[in-house]
């Protein structure tokens, strides 16, 4: 059965704009796919900081508490 996503706001947002992962990104571009997975795996428990969408996207969905309904569907592209 399909979502009707007719009546709601739908915004998609980079993981890189969710989360502070610029660490990880230069770790990408140092060492290579190799490094980056040995971080990553080493890493892996460790909560991600916010980054510059955080805030907003968390306000976004407040909408839908205040509205007591879905209104606002943020997706997450990576």
């Amino acid at each position: 059965m399909p979502v009707d996503l007719s009546e709601i706001l739908v915004i998609g947002v980079s993981s890189r704009a969710l989360f502070d992962l610029e660490k990880e990104n230069q770790i990408f571009e140092s060492e290579g796919i190799a490094g980056y997975r040995k971080f990553q795996q080493e890493n892996e428990n460790e909560p991600l900081n916010p980054g510059t969408a955080f805030h907003l996207v968390q306000s976004l969905l407040h909408l839908n508490n205040d509205a007591k309904k879905r209104i606002v569907e943020v997706v997450v592209m990576s």
